[in-house]
Parts: structure tokens; sequence; C-alpha cells
């Protein structure tokens, strides 16, 4: 028997043996569940319970990172048919790191028939529509979808942060950026002369990283004009040695709150050389632990941190994906070493193939 709201009758519990649960109590439930398979059962379960848990930051502290991997119904269908971004096959599911399994858990696609993704901020994923340009973004959790308009400049790369969507144009000195409330493009330059490098914000505030180490802060431009201010840091020899060694551009961060400078470097195993920002002396410094927290890095972009004691996460390291490989890097700052890890999974599209896959990282969900 069941009550009005769908939940089983107390009075009627015993008659199969099964327990009943309070719906008071199904949060404090949910706060110690770490796979979203568990949380979506639970919150099923009836009206009640799914009115006991909203997606909040809250009930979803406990859940560890995801990769957002290519997953095809079909294994017996060839690679290169799966990859193809229109083949009907192919869809996307979410691996939970951890456990080294697929999640039962589906969702909306990011991305509609042709595209593919680009980015995340842990907790919403950026993807491309390659026929019209457009720019979707995705929470995934609750399946919202915003459809933005394709940038008004070319662009190499789009930057998600703060809730904020940027599109550094290619070799020039002006930036473009997009609120998904406004769904409008601005386009401004700072009047500088050097490209910069990367942007994040952090803590409200909008920062630049200059090719001559530099740091600046900007406001947020509602015109053709922008603020930017320097901050410091010019020529540091140790940052320096990090660009020349870096395999990629420079990642602006944060940890805690605290702004990092990040460089992939290393020929073979991917590592990582980290400074933070001692606004005091003005100045990068060398980051030798992060604190217990956890860094999790793209392909070439920034995703988030979390931590400390994420259960199934190491602190004080540093989560690489690895679209070509399919599957992550766990680099330690207290070490050095580095693990790489095979996202093995029933239809995989198998090493050597480009894989969209991105960090999701629950736990950073809002409602």
């Amino acid at each position: 028997m069941t009550t009005p709201n769908g939940c089983p009758d107390p009075a009627a519990a015993g008659d199969d043996g099964g327990p009943y649960i309070p719906a008071e109590l199904i949060p404090d439930i949910a706060k110690h569940l770490t796979s979203l398979n568990d949380f979506f059962a639970l919150r099923a379960g009836c009206r009640a319970y799914r009115a006991a848990l909203p997606l909040s930051r809250d009930l979803l502290a406990t859940q560890p990172p995801c990769l957002l991997v290519p997953h095809s119904a079909s294994p017996s269908l060839p690679l290169f048919d799966l990859l193809e971004p229109g083949c009907p096959s192919f869809s996307l599911a979410l691996f939970h790191v951890p456990q080294r399994r697929l999640h039962r858990f589906r969702t909306r696609l990011p991305f509609a028939r042709t595209g593919g993704v680009l980015t995340s901020d842990g907790a919403q994923v950026v993807a491309v529509d390659a026929a019209s340009g457009d720019i979707i973004v995705t929470h995934l959790l609750t399946g919202a979808q915003v459809r933005l308009p394709k940038p008004p400049l070319a662009h190499d790369r789009i930057i998600l942060t703060g809730g904020y969507l940027f599109a550094p144009v290619a070799g020039r000195t002006d930036i473009q950026y997009c609120s998904p409330w406004t769904a409008q493009w601005i386009v401004a330059s700072y009047g500088g002369e050097h490209v910069i490098q990367d942007w994040r914000i952090v803590n409200g505030a909008l920062y630049g990283f200059l090719p001559t180490c530099g740091l600046v802060v900007a406001s947020l431009p509602k015109d053709s004009s922008m603020g930017v201010w320097l901050l410091g840091g010019e020529f540091d020899a140790q940052v320096i040695l990090a660009m020349q060694e870096s395999k990629g551009g420079p990642l602006l961060g944060d940890c805690g709150g605290e702004l990092l400078l990040i460089f992939k470097v290393g020929s073979i195993d991917p590592a990582y050389k980290i400074f933070r920002w001692d606004a005091n002396e003005e100045m990068w410094v060398r980051a030798m632990n992060l604190g217990g927290r956890t860094l999790f890095i793209g392909f070439d972009d920034f995703a988030a941190s979390t931590g400390p004691d994420v259960p199934g996460i190491r602190g004080d390291c540093v989560y690489g994906s690895l679209p070509w490989a399919g599957g992550w890097s766990e680099y330690s700052l207290i070490d050095g070493t580095c693990k790489c890890v095979t996202a093995k999974y029933p239809g995989e599209p198998g090493v050597g193939f480009g894989r969209p896959q991105v960090w999701v990282l629950p736990s950073l969900f809002c409602k």
C-alpha cells in the first residue's frame, strides 16, 4: 500500500518486510551517496522523496567527478561511422571515475545533431553546433539548455567561467563575451599590445594572463571599451621556463578561491607546473601542493577544483582528460608521479580515435 504522495504506507511497511523511511530523513541519506544512479533512484521513490531532494550543491556534495564520454548502443558499428557527429547511434554517457563504469543515469545531449563538446566548468557543458555556429550550454542534471548565437568574430576556443562565456578573438586583443541570461555577445578591446592568453573569473573578479607573465584585472565591458589594470608579475624566470616547457597555452584556474597559473609540461606522461598569485608581493609563486584539493583539466581548458577529501579522488593532484587515449591522467604535485587510466566501458570507440570528453562535477551543481 502507498500513501497519497506515492510513498510506502508506514502501517503496511511490515507486509513485505521493507522498511519505511520518512521523507524528512531522505536528505541525510542522500548526502552519503556517491553515485548518481543511487541518488536519482532514491529521488524517484515517490513525490515526497523527490520534493525532499532538489538538485542542490549541498545534497550532491559527496558525488565524485565523472567524464562525459562517447557511447554507442551498437558496438559492431565501424569506428569511423561511430565518430561521425551525425551518426544516429552516437550518444554521450557519464563515466563514474572512482567506480570505473558508466552511469545508468542519462540526460539530454549537450549538442545538436552536428558539432561537439568544447568545454565545461564542472557544472555546465558548452558545445558548438557546427551547422550554425551556435553555442549550446547544458545543465546535465536538470536537462536545462540554452542556445546562444554564433559569436560575431572568429575564435579558436570557448572559455566558460563565472557564469559567462568568453570567445577570445584569434590573434587580436579583442575579447567577446556573452551571458546566457542576455544571449547577446559584446565585443571589446582593452587597448593593449599583447593578446591575453587566458581569462578567468575568480571571486567575482575577471583576470587575464599576458605573455609577459603579467596579470591584469578587468571590468566586464558593457560596450566597446574595456578597463584593464595591470597587477604585476612581469618577466618571472620560473614562469618563463614553464612557458617554454609547456605543451599548450597557459591556463588560469582557481583552487578554493585562490588564483592559479597552470602549465602542462612533460614530453610523455602529462605533468604540470602550477603557480599561485601572491597579491601582497604581486608575483607568481610556485605551488608545491594544493592544500589537499584536486584540479580538473580538459584538453585545453581548466574545468574546476574540488575537495579536499572527495571520495575516490586523490588530493594534491591534477586530473587531466585524455581525449586521444580515452581516459584521464592523475599527476601528483607531492611526488611528481603520473598515473594514466583508460576508461573501458561497453560501446566505447576505442583507443586512437579522438573522443569528445569533458569533466562533469556533480558536487558543483546549484539549484
